[in-house]
Order: C-alpha cells, then structure tokens, then sequence
C-alpha cells in the first residue's frame, strides 16, 4: 500500500503548495462575492456554494477561507470511497480506497476541477453522496428489506447538487435512467415513494426558479443562447471534439479500464453500481453531446458522468503498468497545473502568451499600488474591467464595494450597491486581457479615462503580464 499512499500524498502536498502560494482565481473570489451578498440564486450558476462561501466567510478574507471547503469536500469524498472499497472489496477494502483515491487525483479533470473552490468540488462530492444513498436503498428493497430514509436522502442529496451546479441534473436523469435499467427495481415506478422523492429534489430548485422568474429568465437564458453569441449554426463535427477532449481529460489510461468495465459481468451491489454509473455515464455524455452541435459545450460540464464510474475502476485497471501510467501521468499534469497557477505561467516563460493564467501573477504588489492611487483621489470608486480583476483585487484589499465595469453582462449587474452613479470618478485596475472593444466601451462611458501608469509582472526575470490603473472621470450611465 505504501507506494500508493506516497502518491495519494503527492496529490495533496501539490494541492498544499497552490493553496499556499497560489493567488485567489478570478472565478473564485467572484464566487466569494455571491457569498457576501446572500440571495436565491445568481447569473452564472444556482446558488448552494456560495450560501458556504458566506458561511466561511466568518473566518476573514484569506485565500485559505476561499479553499478550506475544498478540503472538507475532498474529505467527504474520500470517506464516501471508504464506503465504497468495504462494499466492493470486503476482502482488502484498504488497498482498494488507496487505489480508488490514487486513480481520482491522478485524473486531471477531477484533480484540476476540485484544486480550486469553483462549484464543482461540492458538486462532485454532492453527486458521489447522491449514489451512495440510491445504492443503499436499492441494495435493501431487492433484499425485500427496503429502508425509504435512503430514497429520500438520496432526493436531497441530489437535489443540493442541483442546487450547486446545473450540470447536476444530468446526474438526476442517470439515476431515473438507473431504475428503468434494473428490473428489480422497476416495480418501485408504481409507488409513490419514488415520486414524492423525485418531487422533492425538483422541489428543492425553487429558489432558482423564483429567482429567474423575477429577473427575466437570465441565467437560463445565459447558459442557452447568450454565452454562446445567441443563433448558431449546428455543428455536426463538435460532438466527436467533445468525446475526445473528455476521454483525455479523464485521464487517457482510463479509457480501457471503463470499457472492460462496461463488457464484464459483475454481481450484487457491484452490478447496481455499474448500472448506475454508465445511465450516469451515457445520459450525461450523449446530451452534452448533442448540445454541443446547436449551442457548445465545455468538457468540464461532463465531470458528472464519470463520478460514480471511479470506485468501480481499481479491478479493472489492476497493479500493473496501466495504473502506473495513469498515476504518472497524473502527478505529471498536477505538477504543471500547481506551477502554471501558483508559480509561474508557464507559455510566457517559454516565449508564448497564456493571459488566462499570467493574471494570476501580481497579487503582492498590484493591491497596494491601486491604494496609493486610490489616496491621490479620495472621492473616487474602486473598480476593474472584468468581474474577474474586480473581484481579485477587491479581495486582497479586503472591500466588498468593488465593482465590476465590463460591457459583458455578470452578476455586478444585479446589484444595486454595485451600480455606478453618474459623473462618478473610478481608479480603475485594466489588464492585457482587455479587449480593444472592451476598451473603446469603456471610453464612451466617462467624461475621461487617464492611464495613471503601468505595472510590468515578471517571473524568474521573465515579463509575463501587465497591469494598468486607470483614472476614470464622470461617469455616463
């Protein structure tokens, strides 16, 4: 067990040494600020994680507070394998936990996904509980034995993994898919248990609804046209780039393991969790599939298929050079992830561009140069052009009042203490990242926009990204 654990323990020194020296993401402390500002819902996703993130918050502003829920949501995790491995492997559950935590972290889409306190940490453990209950409760009504405390427990469950993410409901359909699939279980469709537990997970999503209804539909609306530009063409090519970006995000060497899986018979509880796991696997995989011709789709979305398929993987993969490959891989890729984010971007050390990551960078002194400037000019407001910047610099300085100024539409836009004031004046924090439209937008909506001077972020003497602070005068609604 020893190497295994040595590799489970390299996973979490990488995870230890972001979170120690990696700056706050611009989605994370975007998600922060939803958390400050407590409501049913929010634009870009439903709103459990950041009613947490307002929770946490009682421990201060610190990157710490941002990514302490990652830790305690890996942990629920890896408990939930715990259960696993003493249903799947009553004989030697501990080396299965060891290998069904090595092969989770060694897959880059779980690793990168669950590094940072974006939705999908909780989402993950969220899904994975949901399984576990509706496992459990299947196992005891095909005994005769059924204890319905699991079937609603499991509607809960799943119904706040719902309430993190929208990409849950994917989950969801896989788990009806589940008791369609077994026969045994098929007589549970004339009782009203499993209605009234279906129900319950629906009824669980009100707050979001009330919350679209009352402003327009616009998350829905968001995630089915605007995002995407409104109209698209179908693109008929864009369902195999999906399958493939998936398959190698899950981790390249995982892709025989999971087929064996599908072709092998299996027996008792292993054979309901396989049934559950591919539903999961096929609702979710074939409708982000389809999606992807009319609207798009980003890989990351399909991270509910594969959840429930990790602790079925370890027999299939074996001790042999397949799983070495998947872990070496894996620590590999982590490697790189922790050091593009956390100690330099590595294209512009290697003559290319990554803005995404190189914005990241500058944390230590961009903060206090905003607040000289903000001291030369008393009376004006705290902004950044994107929701991103805004939120990462009103993090380090510790203000809830930061506003974003962004012609994209985001959750700034619905609040009204983030909304400006005409003939305001704004220090303003710009980035490479701007766009000559964003610029230009900008512009046209004051009286005058200064550039009050630029600051160069080097890494390793290289110059990786550039800072702007802009003195904005006389706002125009």
């Amino acid at each position: 067990l020893l190497p295994l654990q040595a590799v489970v323990g390299l996973f979490l020194l990488f995870r230890l040494v972001m979170h120690v020296f990696g700056a706050p993401l611009g989605d994370e402390t975007y998600y922060w600020y939803w958390g400050q500002h407590p409501d049913l819902s929010y634009f870009d996703h439903p709103p459990l994680h950041a009613w947490l993130l307002g929770v946490v918050s009682i421990f201060g502003w610190w990157p710490i507070s941002i990514r302490i829920l990652t830790w305690l949501t890996l942990g629920g995790t890896f408990w939930l394998f715990w259960l696993f491995a003493r249903r799947l492997a009553p004989e030697a559950p501990e080396e299965r936990f060891w290998m069904t935590a090595a092969i989770y972290l060694a897959s880059p889409l779980f690793f990168a996904m669950t590094l940072v306190s974006y939705h999908d940490h909780l989402l993950i453990f969220l899904c994975l509980a949901a399984a576990w209950c509706f496992l459990t409760f299947a196992d005891g009504y095909e005994r005769g034995a059924p204890d319905w405390r699991w079937l609603y427990g499991g509607a809960v469950v799943l119904g706040l993994a719902v309430l993190t993410k929208y990409n849950g409901v994917l989950f969801g359909l896989g788990v009806g898919l589940f008791f369609l699939c077994r026969r045994q279980l098929r007589p549970l469709l004339k009782s009203p248990h499993l209605w009234l537990a279906a129900l319950l997970a629906i009824a669980m999503q009100i707050p979001v609804f009330i919350w679209n209804l009352s402003h327009g539909f616009s998350s829905y609306e968001f995630h089915l046209s605007t995002r995407w530009g409104g109209s698209h063409e179908p693109n008929w090519t864009a369902p195999l780039t999906f399958l493939v970006i998936t398959a190698v995000s899950i981790g390249p060497f995982l892709i025989w393991p999971l087929l064996k899986l599908i072709g092998r018979p299996t027996l008792d509880f292993e054979a309901r969790a396989k049934t559950l796991a591919i539903a999961v696997l096929g609702i979710s995989t074939l409708s982000l599939a389809l999606i992807s011709v009319f609207l798009g789709a980003f890989f990351y979305w399909n991270i509910v298929a594969y959840i429930a398929v990790i602790p079925l993987l370890a027999p299939h993969i074996g001790r042999g050079s397949q799983l070495w490959l998947h872990l070496t891989l894996g620590l590999l890729l982590a490697a790189v992830i922790v050091f593009n984010f956390a100690i330099a971007p590595v294209s512009p050390l290697l003559g290319g561009r990554d803005g995404g990551s190189a914005v990241n960078f500058g944390w230590d002194v961009v903060p206090a140069r905003v607040e000289a400037r903000l001291a030369e000019h008393p009376g004006a407001r705290l902004a950044g052009t994107r929701y991103s910047i805004a939120t990462q610099l009103g993090f380090a300085l510790k203000r809830p009042d930061v506003v974003a100024l962004s012609v994209e539409r985001d959750q700034f836009d619905y609040w009204s203490s983030a909304g400006a004031v005409a003939e305001q004046d704004f220090i303003i924090l710009a980035d490479d990242n701007d766009t000559p439209e964003e610029t230009v937008w900008l512009a046209e909506k004051f009286e005058r926009v200064t550039e009050l001077e630029t600051i160069p972020i080097a890494r390793f003497g290289v110059p990786v990204f550039n800072f702007r602070i802009l003195l904005a005068e006389g706002f125009r609604p």
